[in-house]
């Protein structure tokens, strides 16, 4: 074959590549630049979702708005974790492209972004719909990691569906795949200081009662302590009532589900100086304790503290005299900031604590349920 016949074929090929690369191109116009967010209009409407779904191979978690908080369907729409499912919305509405990955629907499985129907998937796929958009966002979220040189973010594979190109974005989008994880945990949140006693009642009849005279007493009182014997441990009696006071959650059920009639568990009565009565009913299913709660605000549980010597009096004392002196009496003491709540408000927290606990039984951690459940002779021991 001549050179020149050699030369003219080289030429035609080596046009047929660069030919193919441009055909196969996507305009630079269309390709979506680093730092660019990956859902540039959600956060418009942001405030308008209504309901997140998030889906895997194994289960789905529906997130659904209601008129007062948002409800995890999939645990008879009790309340969900309301910081947990911002940090979802707007870690979705902030992820920001750093670079395309592959189209080729074979490479999914390296990244993690496998259909959640396939078998042996581990990608999540969210869905965030409005009133007005049953698909205002989804996509299709796989491997991450934290991101180099920024360690509260995460470099995150993800792609949308139906769009075979996959991305590596950067951002903080916590998606929690158990229905149970969603649950807003809290069940009471009180503060020690303002407990004036606890009664813990146990099916045999046995009775402990721990009290305190002043909310500034750091330790509470076991009454009816039998002759010859001693607390075995201060920590033990007041962790008693640290543990009722801010108890949480492991899982819910609604109360109609659960009955705490035929067997009976330990129960306890909380009051405050400041007018609250807490009701707690236990029951075993299994293995797990559940709980039933109520409360109840009452006046005459309102105990005022009895007066005594303020710094300011002594100052007044002080500032008499020091007048006749002739020396500089303008001493301003700082007011004692208050350890109980005003009856008003005590008030608004037992209706809040009865709207949200009113039908439900919460299963309790083990450990937690054992810090308020001991025996009376659990808290004693023979004086030396």
């Amino acid at each position: 074959m001549k050179s020149k016949t050699i030369g003219l074929l080289a030429g035609i090929t080596i046009v047929g590549i660069m030919l193919a690369v441009f055909v196969n191109r996507e305009p630079s116009a269309t390709i979506p630049q680093s730092g660019q967010l990956l859902f540039p209009d959600f956060m418009k409407v942001v405030n308008d979702v209504n309901e997140v779904v998030v889906e895997t191979k194994e289960q789905t978690v529906t997130l659904v708005r209601g008129e007062q908080a948002w409800g995890v369907k999939e645990k008879a729409g009790y309340r969900a974790d309301v910081e947990k499912v911002k940090q979802a919305l707007v870690g979705l509405a902030d992820l920001r492209i750093h670079e395309p990955k592959t189209k080729n629907p074979e490479l999914y499985e390296r990244l993690g972004l496998q259909d959640s129907n396939q078998e042996g998937s581990l990608s999540k796929t969210v869905t965030v719909k409005t009133a007005d958009n049953p698909e205002v966002a989804k996509l299709v979220v796989g491997n991450q990691k934290p991101a180099k040189g920024n360690p509260r973010m995460s470099d995150i594979y993800v792609r949308k569906p139906g769009d075979p190109q996959t991305w590596l974005v950067m951002g903080n989008m916590p998606l929690e795949t158990v229905p149970g994880e969603w649950l807003d945990k809290e069940v009471t949140a009180l503060t020690t200081k303002r407990v004036r006693q606890v009664t813990v009642t146990h099916p045999n009849g046995d009775t402990l009662h721990l009290s305190k005279a002043k909310p500034e007493d750091l330790d509470f009182r076991m009454d009816s302590i039998p002759a010859g014997f001693k607390v075995s441990s201060q920590f033990n009696v007041n962790n008693v009532v640290g543990t009722l006071v801010q108890l949480s959650l492991e899982d819910v059920k609604p109360q109609a589900e659960i009955d705490f009639v035929a067997k009976p568990g330990v129960s306890a009565v909380l009051e405050t100086f400041d007018g609250l009565r807490l009701h707690v009913y236990t029951t075993k299913q299994n293995e797990t304790v559940l709980a039933k709660f109520s409360a109840e605000f009452n006046t005459n549980l309102i105990q005022t503290p009895e007066p005594e010597t303020k710094p300011e009096d002594t100052q007044k004392a002080d500032g008499a005299e020091a007048e006749k002196e002739g020396k500089n009496t303008d001493v301003k003491t700082p007011e004692k900031e208050s350890l109980l709540n005003k009856p008003e408000e005590v008030q608004k927290e037992v209706e809040a604590l009865n709207q949200r606990v009113n039908g439900w039984a919460y299963a309790l951690p083990s450990f937690r349920v054992e810090n308020f459940s001991k025996l009376k002779k659990d808290f004693i021991e023979k004086e030396k």
